[in-house]
């Protein structure tokens, strides 16, 4: 039986046109969770955009990036401020959070949550937390699971303000448990009177398999009362 050259041209054509639509599809299939949420809270990948005014220099976005509905809010400059949320359209479930801050001309991400199962998943996430008792403050740091890590340590370096004033700079060590830095900060007696303000930034210092050194960090700013 004889096969007509031109069918098996057209079937490899077709092959290839194929294997080019399905990498059109899926743009998104080399990135981690954390760039991929990144790329759909940019404004210029979302569709359905709608915009609700907050007040006079911030607004609240809410629009679609395939199958998540994003929300979060901007300012007259468009700079992304805050908590931004990423929750699936159609289950309304939470699958990431990611917040925004704007240092020296520059908007980036400074924590990151991401959702397992409808739940935190701490081994992917970059986020803190802090609860206040009697004269000190307690900060977990919850930092992503690097797999070529071989040892690491973290630090705290803060200053505090109360009543208008900047008082002191200080660092904290941290203590680690896995990913999870804490760090225990003392406050001045002096201060339980006003509300004291607390920022800085946390560093993660770490050496990897190859060698080289690596550092992650999150900005802290607090205002207790």
């Amino acid at each position: 039986m004889k096969i007509n050259s031109n069918i098996i041209i057209s079937f490899f054509f077709l092959t290839i046109l194929a294997c080019k639509k399905k990498e059109i599809i899926d743009p998104y299939k080399d990135l981690n969770a954390t760039e991929y949420f990144s790329i759909s809270t940019n404004l210029k990948n979302l569709k359905n955009i709608e915009r609700f005014k907050v007040n006079d220099s911030i607004f609240k976005i809410k629009g679609q990036f395939e199958a998540y509905e994003i929300t979060g809010n901007i300012n007259n400059n468009q700079i992304r401020l805050g908590w931004w949320v990423a929750r699936n359209a159609v289950t309304r479930d939470i699958k990431a959070k990611l917040e925004y801050i704007f240092i020296d001309n520059k908007e980036f991400v400074n924590q990151y949550i991401l959702f397992k199962n409808g739940k935190i998943d701490t081994a992917k996430s970059k986020f803190y937390s802090f609860s206040k008792k009697n004269d000190s403050i307690k900060y977990k740091f919850y930092m992503p699971v690097e797999p070529d890590e071989i040892r690491s340590d973290g630090n705290l370096n803060y200053r505090y303000s109360y009543q208008g004033k900047e008082k002191r700079h200080l660092e904290s060590k941290a203590y680690k448990n896995n990913n999870i830095f804490t760090n225990v900060i003392f406050i001045p007696k002096t201060s339980h009177s006003s509300n004291l303000i607390i920022r800085g930034a946390f560093w993660k210092m770490m050496q990897l398999k190859n060698g080289s050194i690596a550092k992650n960090d999150i900005y802290v700013l607090d205002t207790l009362k």
